[in-house]
């Protein structure tokens, strides 16, 4: 269910990279409990079952293409730089995303900027115990349109709001050095909280399956304390507010 939770925020945030996604109730799933649906885009580029990416990138090879900055300003990048199609603006964006989230499975698949649980997908498959050479790790959910090469759709937006502050995997951040002024904005103006209960109260079986407006609040109150940490962290690194509008 935090796939909606995801949709709402990545609008309000003004990213707009996620697939719509709201909840239904269907007696042929789940015994009728409410369940995420997602709208499929039939514009995804194809990818691979591996790292079910369009552009296959390592952890090493990306954080190469973050010093390159590729094709910010409308430079285009150097031959030997090995530049994707992807606009550098679009990590930014989706790191932020990520962070507030706490979606690990697309930079930090093997859990190793944080401790996870037994439950994690990492401990499930023995990633965790390959973060020795974490340069050769694959990213995965990297998907780009067919149409639209120079953007990033962000798909499979499962977060975690029972990650306690202390054990927030930063490692996401790594190699970002600005953030998308839009978002950044939001979550300034003391407006995030407001935006969300308007937001999701639109989706009245998502509000129902949470516990309504209660529960709705503190997947907000997670929501909040990690912007407040996010903010601290772009202020202590001297990190550029930008606009990301290319």
């Amino acid at each position: 269910m935090s796939e909606v939770f995801a949709f709402h925020l990545d609008r309000i945030l003004g990213l707009n990279r996620s697939l719509p996604s709201v909840s239904r109730r269907s007696e042929f799933f789940q015994d009728g409990q409410a369940c995420p649906v997602v709208l499929w885009d039939s514009s995804l580029s194809p990818t691979d079952n591996n790292t079910h990416s369009s552009v296959r990138l390592t952890w090493g090879k990306y954080q190469q293409l973050l010093k390159h900055k590729c094709w910010q300003n409308g430079k285009v990048p150097k031959a030997e730089w090995g530049c994707t199609e992807i606009h550098h603006h679009e990590w930014s964006k989706m790191a932020l995303f990520d962070f507030l989230l706490q979606i690990y499975n697309r930079l930090d698949r093997n859990c190793c900027g944080f401790k996870p649980l037994k439950e994690d997908s990492c401990m499930q498959q023995g990633l965790k115990l390959k973060c020795s050479d974490q340069n050769a790790v694959d990213l995965t959910h990297i998907v780009q349109r067919r149409h639209d090469r120079r953007h990033l759709v962000f798909i499979d937006n499962k977060g975690f709001f029972d990650r306690n502050e202390d054990n927030l995997d930063f490692k996401i951040l790594q190699g970002i050095n600005e953030f998308p002024e839009s978002a950044v904005s939001v979550l300034r103006s003391q407006h995030l909280r407001e935006k969300l209960l308007q937001s999701l109260f639109l989706d009245k079986i998502y509000w129902e399956s949470q516990g309504g407006r209660k529960g709705i609040e503190k997947l907000i109150d997670v929501i909040e304390r990690r912007s407040k940490i996010l903010l601290t962290y772009i202020n202590a690194h001297g990190a550029k507010v930008s606009p990301m509008n290319e």
